[in-house]
């Protein structure tokens, strides 16, 4: 696989990783409805966010840079 695929695929897997943690936080759900995850708009459950999300690439469970990490979770909460 290409540099670029594993990049992508490395991207990919960040960002799945971080919506199942928005959906256990309760930071967002899903709309099945519209195929689509929407905020709760709730500060906590982000900052939950953030803080689990850190904790996973901490213990090695979401490889990344921290930047990359924090990237991915705005990303995720501003969908």
């Amino acid at each position: 696989m290409g540099t670029a695929k594993r990049e992508l695929q490395a991207q990919l897997d960040r960002i799945v990783a971080i919506e199942a943690i928005t959906i256990a936080v309760k930071a967002v759900e899903y709309d099945e409805t519209n195929d689509e995850n929407t905020s709760n708009d709730d500060m906590e459950a982000d900052m939950q966010v953030y803080a689990k999300a850190f904790q996973a690439w901490a213990d090695g469970k979401i490889s990344a840079t921290a930047e990359d990490i924090f990237d991915a979770v705005n990303a995720v909460l501003e969908d």
